[in-house]
């Protein structure tokens, strides 16, 4: 065994044998992991098993997470590239941010690739209340187009912020790091007495400036700084709610999130050189929301409904300025009947229609539009209801209009069904088996690089995924363990052709197929204020059967670790912890586009540790004074989430930071 496989055995055994895991103690009903293969709404005993808690509120202030990267650094299976803001690629389960979602308050966009050089996903941790991962092919009440995973968020309502007996409040947030620039926050909320409206407003700033690489690292200009990677951000709130009855929300939500600075063309590569092109950025992202919720409403135990308006839009001030931007519109109605006490049916409609130009006038605007309609089953079998069957049909059709008109609308409509059981054979010990099919309509070209006539390929399909997912849940004094294994493949992706260097003509086709497979492994113990836990991920996605550097579709990030140990002392009300993470070296082939030589590239392993406090000098949780040095060793590296190369964004060095949040 060689030494870095040895190092890392050393760790996960040592970390294992010395309770270095962890455990959530949190009932289920207010925190939970929902994967693709156990549905959102199922009430089974194996549902308050899970080895580790979703993201919220509480856990948001006690920390200095500024953004996703921030809030998911405990997730052995979701990677992030390195830099700040739209420099970072995502991954989940090594598939990239083509072939997930990033879904908040139920509304989301297909259209967010204007460039190929950028991440997709904005998420400022002020404005939200809480934040899920679905993870594999969804089940038919999944939404459109969930093919391998979800980020979902709910953004803060007033009720969640206020304090007992009290109808008003604020918060303020602020936090400043060696490494990484300074924030601040503020939310004001409130709501009537008799608890008919509420309504809150948030606004966060946060000020990254060029971050200094690990030990080692020396940038063009002979300084440990990389240049143009900082960037100023800013998110605002506003969402107010009225409560016609106690089982009834209708409610009104707009947030914008920004960042602006002077970037490299390709945000995620430094080059030091004029290929870096650099110029002003400015990204802007509008959420506005319209939705009703309501339970045990007659013949309906819930309905969840909404129609919902994105724009992205961002304005490049270069030599020749432009400012492509996509819009999506839509609408769902997700509603769910019982069939007598252990049976329920959920059934509904998605809709969203998209369009991406790019620039003002730009005669040549891509459009698509997606239908879906649904209706799964959740059955309650056995005695003690210790089996759950879920059974689920939906169909998908999708229309893209080419841009330009150069070649007819392309169309495609699937019908996909899912499966699943999920036995609860103790109260501590459940498994859980799906098998499901989705679609996913073919994605706009980026928009930044439009401004052309794009024609369809006559034979254009939605890209199908079939994944199968087996899970074990256990759960025993203390200790727990969620283990998954899966299995995916989908074919017909979609693929470009022309454009960029070629100077030819831009089409769009499906080709191809990508599969992926792999595991996930979380152990966890807790006692009294002892909380531990060990984390391992592997997944090595192969696009035509090759192992492809790809960041839009699939990166081969191979094995990845995370362990953490705390302790929460009573008094003072003090919590102090440290949190590991580990990449294993991997190897593949660079970019689908042969350019690389065909030579594989190699990735080196690497280490990384954060050490963390947390302390609440009231004994509640209205104040927090949070300080944390994060790669505390400063160690230099690159993320295996990011591009191959010594081009690719190192991540930042050292970084202490010290953080204040206080909710009256």
């Amino acid at each position: 065994m060689k030494k870095s496989q040895q190092t890392l055995l050393a760790i996960a055994l040592s970390s294992i044998f010395s309770t270095v895991v962890y455990a959530d103690n949190q009932p289920e009903s207010e925190f939970q992991t929902h994967q693709a293969s156990q549905l959102e709404d199922i009430t089974v005993k194996a549902s308050r098993i899970s080895a580790k808690p979703v993201q919220d509120f509480r856990e948001f202030e006690k920390s200095n997470a500024t953004d996703l990267k921030d809030v998911l650094a405990d997730e052995p299976s979701i990677q992030f590239g390195g830099g700040n803001g739209l420099s970072q690629h995502i991954t989940l389960r090594g598939m990239g941010a083509d072939q997930i979602d990033y879904v908040v308050d139920n509304t989301s966009s297909d259209a967010l690739n204007i460039f190929h050089h950028q991440g997709r996903f904005m998420m400022d941790p002020a404005l939200v209340k809480i934040v899920k991962i679905e993870k594999g092919t969804g089940s038919a009440s999944s939404g459109i187009g969930a093919t391998s995973g979800r980020i979902v968020a709910e953004t803060v309502d007033a009720k969640d912020l206020l304090r007992d007996g009290k109808n008003t409040g604020f918060r303020l947030r602020a936090g400043v790091g060696s490494n990484s620039g300074h924030y601040y926050g503020i939310a004001a909320y409130g709501q009537t007495p008799d608890q008919f409206f509420d309504g809150i407003v948030v606004g966060n700033w946060a000020h990254d400036k060029n971050y200094k690489g690990g030990k080692g690292y020396v940038s063009a200009d002979g300084t440990s700084k990389l240049n143009n990677s900082a960037l100023d951000n800013r998110s605002f709130l506003a969402k107010f709610n009225i409560h016609p009855q106690e089982n009834m929300t209708i409610g009104l939500k707009h947030s914008r999130e920004e960042n602006y600075g002077k970037r490299n063309l390709r945000e995620e590569l430094y080059f030091a050189t004029d290929n870096d092109n650099p110029y002003h950025k400015h990204r802007y992202q509008d959420n506005t929301n319209l939705y009703f919720k309501a339970h045990d409403l007659g013949i309906f135990s819930n309905v969840d409904a909404n129609i919902f308006r994105i724009n992205n839009k961002h304005k490049l001030k270069s030599a020749n300025p432009t400012t492509p931007e996509t819009q999506s519109v839509g609408g769902n109605l997700n509603l769910a009947s019982k069939i007598g006490d252990h049976h329920t049916i959920k059934y509904g409609l998605n809709y969203r229609t998209e369009e991406g130009i790019k620039d003002s006038g730009d005669p040549f605007k891509q459009e698509k539009d997606d239908y879906k309609a649904y209706i799964e089953g959740l059955w309650g079998l056995g005695a003690n209801q210790q089996f759950t069957l879920t059974t689920g049909l939906s169909y998908d059709y999708f229309k893209m209009k080419s841009a330009g008109n150069t070649t007819p609308a392309a169309s495609d409509g699937k019908v996909s069904p899912s499966v699943g059981l999920i036995w609860d054979a103790t109260d501590n010990l459940s498994f859980s088996l799906s098998h499901n099919y989705a679609t996913r309509s073919p994605r706009f070209y980026e928009v930044q690089l439009s401004g052309q006539a794009i024609s369809l390929d006559p034979d254009l399909k939605a890209e199908r995924s079939r994944n199968t997912e087996l899970n074990a849940k256990w759960q025993w004094n203390g200790l727990s363990l969620d283990a998954s294994y899966f299995n995916q493949k989908i074919k017909d992706l979609t693929v470009y052709e022309g454009g960029g260097r070629s100077r030819k003509p831009i089409s769009i086709k499906s080709e191809g197929s990508l599969k992926n497979s792999g595991y996930e492994v979380n152990l966890g113990y807790k006692w009294r204020g002892l909380k531990s836990r060990i984390g391992v991920a592997y997944s090595k996605p192969k696009m035509n059967g090759t192992t492809l550097d790809v960041v839009q579709q699939a990166i081969p990030i191979g094995r990845q670790w995370v362990t953490s140990l705390s302790y929460q002392f009573e008094k003072p009300h003090l919590e102090i912890g440290w949190r590991g993470r580990y990449a294993e070296k991997s190897s593949y082939l660079p970019e689908s586009s042969g350019r690389g030589g065909g030579e594989p590239v190699k990735r080196v392993g690497y280490g990384v540790h954060d050490f963390f406090a947390n302390w609440q000098p009231t004994g509640k949780d209205d104040l927090n004074i949070n300080l944390s040095i994060d790669n505390a060793f400063n160690k230099y590296y690159r993320s295996h989430s990011q591009r191959a190369g010594a081009t690719a964004l190192p991540e930042p060095g050292r970084d202490i930071r010290l953080g204040l949040s206080y909710r009256w």
